[in-house]
C-alpha cells in the first residue's frame, strides 16, 4: 500500500498541509527551523517509500509539467543537427521541472488525446502543423514555439541567421580570389525557409562584389559535379546547403581526380562533428544548436506563465559562425 502524506505528517509531528507544501517545493527554507523541518519531512518521505501522485498534483495545479514535441516527420528531429536541439530542449525543460512528450502527428487521431486531452502544458514544433492540428492548438490556447523555422509569424520562434551564414561563407571565398562561386542544394532537401535565406545571403555577397550567381538548386551531386567538371563557367568555389552536400560533392570530385581545395574550394553548413575529420577537414558554417533548444524551452515556459496571449510573438535569433578549415584556399585558374 502506498504511503500517504498523512502518515508522514504523523511521524514528523507536523500537519498534512505542511508535508504537502514541503514535498511539492512550496515551502520557504530561509529560516533554520523551516529548513530543518523540510529536511526531516523529506528524509521520512524517502525512508517510508513515498511516491508523489503526479496525476493528482497536475489536476490540482492545472499543470502537467509536460511539453509536447509535435512533428509530422521524424527526420526533422532525429537526423542532423536537430537531434542536438532536442537533447538541449530536454535538458533545459528538466532543469525547470518539466519533461518532453513526443507527439507524432499522423493520419490517425492519437495526437488529439495528448494535445486536446490536457496532457501537455505547451508545445514545440520544427515545422508548420497541418491546418486541423494548428486550429486545435489555437482553440485550446496552447502555448506553442517554432524552432529553426520562420514559416508561421503568429508563433514565437527561434531561428538561425541563415542569411548571415551564407553571406559570410560567400565573402570568405570571394576574399580568397574566387570569382565563380556555386550554391549547391541537393534534390533531397525538404522545403524550408533556410533554403531561401541562404540563397539570399549568397546572392547579396556576390552582388556586392559585382559577381553573377551560379546556382545548382535541388539537383543531384552528379549534376553539380558535372557543372564543376565540364560546365561552360566552371566554378572554383562551392557553397553547399549542408555538410551532407559537401561530403557527397567531395567524394564525387575525388572520383574525377579533382583536388580540394587546390582546384575547387568547398564550404559546408551545420558543422557536423565528422566534418572536421574529413580529408581535407571541411570549412563550414556552424551554429550553437544547443542554444536553439535552450531558447525554445525558455519561450514555451514563458508562454505558459504569461496570461497575456495578445502580445506580439517573440523572435530569437542564433548567430552562425564561419569555421575555416582545410577545404578552402586561394582560387586557381580552371580555364581550358
Amino acid at each position: 500500500m502506498s504511503v500517504t502524506i498523512y502518515e508522514i505528517a504523523e511521524r514528523a509531528g507536523v500537519s498534512s498541509s505542511t508535508v504537502a507544501r514541503i514535498l511539492r517545493g512550496d515551502v520557504r527554507e530561509s529560516h533554520a527551523r523551516s529548513a530543518a523541518t523540510a529536511r526531516r519531512v523529506r528524509a521520512l518521505a524517502s525512508e517510508m517509500g513515498y511516491r508523489a501522485n503526479l496525476r493528482a498534483r497536475a489536476f490540482s495545479r492545472g499543470r502537467t509539467h509536460s511539453i509536447g514535441l509535435l512533428y509530422t516527420d521524424d527526420a526533422w528531429i532525429f537526423e542532423g543537427v536537430n537531434q542536438h536541439v532536442v537533447n538541449s530542449l530536454v535538458r533545459s525543460l528538466q532543469s525547470e521541472g518539466y519533461h518532453l512528450v513526443f507527439c507524432p502527428i499522423d493520419d490517425g487521431n492519437a495526437w488529439e488525446e495528448i494535445v486536446l486531452g490536457g496532457q501537455i502544458d505547451g508545445g514545440v514544433v520544427f515545422q508548420s502543423l497541418p491546418p486541423k492540428v494548428a486550429l486545435a492548438v489555437q482553440e485550446r490556447r496552447l502555448p506553442l514555439v517554432l524552432l529553426g523555422d520562420n514559416s508561421d509569424p503568429s508563433l514565437p520562434q527561434v531561428v538561425v541567421d541563415d542569411f548571415a551564414g551564407a553571406y559570410a561563407a560567400t565573402k570568405h571565398l570571394i576574399g580568397l580570389g574566387h570569382r565563380r562561386v556555386m550554391l549547391f542544394v541537393h534534390e533531397t532537401v525538404k522545403p524550408h525557409c533556410s533554403i531561401t535565406e541562404r540563397q539570399s545571403g549568397y546572392r547579396a555577397a556576390l552582388a556586392e562584389a559585382g559577381l553573377a550567381p551560379c546556382e545548382a538548386m535541388l539537383v543531384s551531386e552528379g549534376e553539380a559535379t558535372d557543372a564543376i567538371v565540364r560546365g561552360p563557367e566552371r566554378p572554383t568555389g562551392v557553397i553547399c546547403y549542408s555538410d551532407l552536400e559537401s561530403t557527397l560533392l567531395m567524394h564525387a570530385l575525388w572520383q574525377f581526380g579533382i583536388s580540394v581545395p587546390s582546384e575547387v574550394s568547398i564550404v559546408g553548413f551545420n558543422d557536423v562533428f565528422s566534418t572536421r575529420f574529413m580529408t581535407p577537414p571541411l570549412t563550414t558554417v556552424g551554429f550553437d544548436a544547443a542554444k536553439i533548444g535552450a531558447l525554445g524551452a525558455q519561450l514555451v515556459l514563458q508562454g505558459i506563465e504569461t496570461s497575456d496571449r495578445a502580445q506580439a510573438p517573440e523572435l530569437l535569433t542564433v548567430k552562425p559562425k564561419l569555421i575555416v578549415r582545410g577545404s578552402t584556399g586561394p582560387a586557381a585558374s580552371r580555364d581550358g
